[in-house]
Protein backbone atom coordinates (compact mmCIF):
# COMPACT_ATOMS: atom_id res chain seq x y z
CA UNK A 1 0.00 0.00 0.00
CA UNK A 2 1.77 2.91 -1.21
CA UNK A 3 2.53 5.98 1.58
CA UNK A 4 -0.61 8.14 0.90
CA UNK A 5 -2.99 5.43 1.55
CA UNK A 6 -1.88 4.22 4.23
CA UNK A 7 -1.81 7.30 6.22
CA UNK A 8 -5.17 7.94 5.34
CA UNK A 9 -6.00 4.84 6.55
CA UNK A 10 -4.53 5.58 10.23
CA UNK A 11 -6.29 8.85 10.03
CA UNK A 12 -9.80 7.22 9.11
CA UNK A 13 -8.76 4.94 12.32
CA UNK A 14 -8.25 7.26 14.75
CA UNK A 15 -11.30 9.44 13.57
CA UNK A 16 -13.18 6.30 14.51
CA UNK A 17 -11.61 5.39 18.21
CA UNK A 18 -12.40 9.24 19.04
CA UNK A 19 -15.94 8.92 17.86
CA UNK A 20 -16.32 5.91 19.80
CA UNK A 21 -14.42 7.25 22.98
CA UNK A 22 -16.94 10.48 22.30
CA UNK A 23 -19.67 8.78 22.12
CA UNK A 24 -18.81 6.44 25.48
CA UNK A 25 -18.19 9.72 27.25
CA UNK A 26 -21.76 11.01 26.84
CA UNK A 27 -23.23 7.73 27.43
CA UNK A 28 -21.75 7.12 30.78
CA UNK A 29 -23.10 10.11 32.95
CA UNK A 30 -26.08 9.35 30.92
CA UNK A 31 -26.10 5.26 32.23
CA UNK A 32 -24.95 6.82 35.93
CA UNK A 33 -27.97 9.18 36.38
CA UNK A 34 -30.30 5.89 36.92
CA UNK A 35 -28.01 4.48 39.60
CA UNK A 36 -28.59 6.67 42.42
CA UNK A 37 -27.15 5.51 46.52
CA UNK A 38 -30.79 5.94 48.16
CA UNK A 39 -29.82 4.84 51.52
CA UNK A 40 -27.01 3.26 53.65
CA UNK A 41 -27.33 0.24 56.13
CA UNK A 42 -25.68 -1.39 59.17
CA UNK A 43 -26.05 -4.29 61.03
CA UNK A 44 -23.89 -5.67 63.55
CA UNK A 45 -25.12 -9.96 64.30
CA UNK A 46 -24.15 -12.70 66.19
CA UNK A 47 -24.60 -15.99 65.55
CA UNK A 48 -23.14 -19.41 65.33
CA UNK A 49 -21.18 -21.31 62.78
CA UNK A 50 -20.91 -25.05 61.44
CA UNK A 51 -18.94 -27.33 59.76
CA UNK A 52 -15.60 -26.95 58.27
CA UNK A 53 -13.93 -30.62 57.79
CA UNK A 54 -10.97 -30.94 56.53
CA UNK A 55 -8.40 -33.72 55.27
CA UNK A 56 -5.03 -32.86 57.06
CA UNK A 57 -2.09 -35.01 57.05
CA UNK A 58 0.56 -35.14 60.27
CA UNK A 59 3.95 -36.30 59.88
CA UNK A 60 2.94 -39.26 59.78
CA UNK A 61 2.69 -41.85 57.19
CA UNK A 62 -1.33 -42.02 57.51
CA UNK A 63 -4.22 -39.28 56.64
CA UNK A 64 -6.77 -38.04 59.24
CA UNK A 65 -9.64 -35.72 58.95
CA UNK A 66 -10.18 -32.88 61.36
CA UNK A 67 -13.47 -30.65 61.99
CA UNK A 68 -14.06 -27.26 63.29
CA UNK A 69 -16.03 -27.84 66.57
CA UNK A 70 -19.82 -25.27 66.03
CA UNK A 71 -18.94 -22.39 67.30
CA UNK A 72 -19.97 -18.58 67.92
CA UNK A 73 -19.76 -16.45 65.32
CA UNK A 74 -19.99 -12.31 65.15
CA UNK A 75 -19.22 -9.69 62.62
CA UNK A 76 -20.24 -6.31 61.10
CA UNK A 77 -21.98 -5.33 57.41
CA UNK A 78 -22.46 -2.31 55.96
CA UNK A 79 -23.73 -1.23 52.48
CA UNK A 80 -25.74 0.95 50.12
CA UNK A 81 -29.16 0.85 48.62
CA UNK A 82 -29.78 1.60 44.76
CA UNK A 83 -33.61 0.71 45.06
CA UNK A 84 -35.58 -0.26 47.59
CA UNK A 85 -34.83 -3.64 47.00
CA UNK A 86 -31.53 -4.21 46.21
CA UNK A 87 -28.57 -3.88 48.91
CA UNK A 88 -24.76 -4.26 47.88
CA UNK A 89 -22.66 -4.84 51.14
CA UNK A 90 -19.25 -5.29 52.78
CA UNK A 91 -19.80 -8.03 55.63
CA UNK A 92 -16.94 -9.02 58.32
CA UNK A 93 -17.33 -12.30 60.15
CA UNK A 94 -14.96 -13.31 62.96
CA UNK A 95 -15.14 -16.98 64.59
CA UNK A 96 -13.14 -19.01 67.50
CA UNK A 97 -12.92 -22.72 67.23
CA UNK A 98 -11.14 -25.91 68.18
CA UNK A 99 -10.40 -29.00 65.74
CA UNK A 100 -11.94 -32.40 66.77
CA UNK A 101 -10.17 -35.05 65.08
CA UNK A 102 -10.83 -38.96 63.64
CA UNK A 103 -9.24 -41.64 64.38
CA UNK A 104 -6.37 -42.12 65.80
CA UNK A 105 -6.37 -39.06 66.90
CA UNK A 106 -9.64 -38.54 68.66
CA UNK A 107 -8.77 -39.42 72.52
CA UNK A 108 -6.57 -35.95 72.59
CA UNK A 109 -9.03 -33.51 72.01
CA UNK A 110 -8.71 -30.73 70.24
CA UNK A 111 -4.69 -30.25 70.70
CA UNK A 112 -4.10 -27.53 68.38
CA UNK A 113 -5.78 -25.17 70.74
CA UNK A 114 -7.91 -21.94 69.45
CA UNK A 115 -8.65 -21.71 65.71
CA UNK A 116 -10.02 -18.24 64.27
CA UNK A 117 -11.74 -17.99 60.81
CA UNK A 118 -11.70 -14.27 59.49
CA UNK A 119 -14.21 -13.78 56.63
CA UNK A 120 -14.05 -10.84 54.33
CA UNK A 121 -17.16 -11.16 51.98
CA UNK A 122 -19.16 -9.10 49.69
CA UNK A 123 -22.52 -9.43 49.86
CA UNK A 124 -25.56 -9.13 46.78
CA UNK A 125 -28.75 -9.04 48.58
CA UNK A 126 -32.34 -8.40 46.80
CA UNK A 127 -35.39 -8.37 48.74
CA UNK A 128 -39.14 -9.52 48.21
CA UNK A 129 -42.27 -8.06 49.70
CA UNK A 130 -44.50 -10.69 51.88
CA UNK A 131 -48.05 -10.41 52.18
CA UNK A 132 -47.06 -9.11 56.37
CA UNK A 133 -46.47 -6.09 57.48
CA UNK A 134 -43.27 -4.53 57.86
CA UNK A 135 -41.59 -8.30 56.83
CA UNK A 136 -39.41 -9.01 53.80
CA UNK A 137 -37.41 -11.62 52.62
CA UNK A 138 -34.30 -11.80 50.83
CA UNK A 139 -31.78 -13.73 49.04
CA UNK A 140 -27.70 -13.39 49.07
CA UNK A 141 -25.05 -14.06 46.91
CA UNK A 142 -21.48 -13.41 48.37
CA UNK A 143 -17.89 -14.12 47.39
CA UNK A 144 -14.58 -13.17 49.35
CA UNK A 145 -11.85 -14.52 50.88
CA UNK A 146 -11.21 -16.37 54.12
CA UNK A 147 -8.54 -16.47 56.65
CA UNK A 148 -8.13 -19.54 58.54
CA UNK A 149 -5.40 -19.40 61.61
CA UNK A 150 -3.97 -21.76 64.00
CA UNK A 151 -0.94 -21.33 66.46
CA UNK A 152 1.35 -19.28 64.79
CA UNK A 153 0.41 -19.93 60.78
CA UNK A 154 -2.68 -19.21 58.96
CA UNK A 155 -3.68 -19.39 55.51
CA UNK A 156 -5.92 -16.86 53.13
CA UNK A 157 -8.12 -19.17 50.19
CA UNK A 158 -11.05 -17.87 48.31
CA UNK A 159 -14.82 -18.60 49.95
CA UNK A 160 -18.37 -17.61 48.45
CA UNK A 161 -21.92 -18.25 49.71
CA UNK A 162 -25.32 -18.10 49.28
CA UNK A 163 -28.53 -17.70 52.09
CA UNK A 164 -31.52 -15.87 52.73
CA UNK A 165 -33.75 -14.78 55.88
CA UNK A 166 -36.49 -12.31 56.59
CA UNK A 167 -36.27 -8.85 57.72
CA UNK A 168 -38.48 -7.40 60.05
CA UNK A 169 -38.97 -3.61 60.00
CA UNK A 170 -40.23 -1.52 63.34
CA UNK A 171 -39.72 1.53 61.32
CA UNK A 172 -38.59 3.42 58.47
CA UNK A 173 -35.02 3.52 60.52
CA UNK A 174 -34.89 0.12 62.22
CA UNK A 175 -35.15 -3.71 61.10
CA UNK A 176 -34.47 -7.20 62.66
CA UNK A 177 -32.57 -9.35 60.37
CA UNK A 178 -32.41 -13.14 60.74
CA UNK A 179 -30.03 -15.40 57.98
CA UNK A 180 -29.06 -18.76 57.28
CA UNK A 181 -26.13 -18.79 54.84
CA UNK A 182 -23.96 -21.62 53.38
CA UNK A 183 -20.21 -20.51 52.99
CA UNK A 184 -17.95 -22.89 51.35
CA UNK A 185 -13.96 -22.18 51.39
CA UNK A 186 -12.06 -23.62 48.46
CA UNK A 187 -9.02 -24.83 49.63
CA UNK A 188 -6.87 -25.42 46.85
CA UNK A 189 -3.62 -25.27 46.14
CA UNK A 190 -2.39 -27.32 48.94
CA UNK A 191 -2.11 -25.50 52.02
CA UNK A 192 1.55 -26.23 53.54
CA UNK A 193 2.55 -27.21 57.07
CA UNK A 194 1.03 -24.83 59.62
CA UNK A 195 0.14 -25.13 63.14
CA UNK A 196 3.62 -26.32 64.12
CA UNK A 197 5.20 -27.09 67.33
CA UNK A 198 1.90 -26.89 69.53
CA UNK A 199 0.48 -30.34 68.58
CA UNK A 200 0.25 -32.92 71.17
CA UNK A 201 1.09 -35.67 68.92
CA UNK A 202 4.04 -33.38 67.63
CA UNK A 203 5.21 -32.17 64.02
CA UNK A 204 3.14 -29.66 61.52
CA UNK A 205 -0.13 -30.24 59.78
CA UNK A 206 -0.56 -29.62 56.32
CA UNK A 207 -3.96 -29.59 54.62
CA UNK A 208 -4.56 -31.57 51.68
CA UNK A 209 -5.80 -29.59 48.30
CA UNK A 210 -8.73 -30.24 45.78
CA UNK A 211 -11.84 -29.78 48.15
CA UNK A 212 -14.81 -27.00 49.51
CA UNK A 213 -14.78 -26.90 53.11
CA UNK A 214 -18.74 -26.69 53.85
CA UNK A 215 -19.59 -24.11 56.89
CA UNK A 216 -22.98 -23.00 57.53
CA UNK A 217 -24.29 -20.37 59.64
CA UNK A 218 -27.09 -18.55 61.29
CA UNK A 219 -27.33 -15.02 62.43
CA UNK A 220 -29.48 -12.48 63.80
CA UNK A 221 -28.81 -8.80 64.41
CA UNK A 222 -30.63 -5.55 64.22
CA UNK A 223 -30.37 -3.02 60.95
CA UNK A 224 -30.08 0.64 61.28
CA UNK A 225 -31.10 3.05 58.05
CA UNK A 226 -29.66 5.95 57.33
Amino acid sequence: MPPTRDRRARSKGIVVCLAVLATLSVAAPARAQYVEIQGFEVTPFIGARFGGSFDIRPDSPFQVQATLKDATSYGLSAGVRFDDFSLVEFRFTRSVSQFRFDVPFAPLGPSLGDVSLNQFHADFTHEFLVPVKGLRSFLTASVGATHIAAANDGFTRFSFGFGGGLKQFVGSRLAIRAEAQWLPILIEPEVGAWACGTLQVGGCFVVLNGRLTEQFQLTVGPVIRF
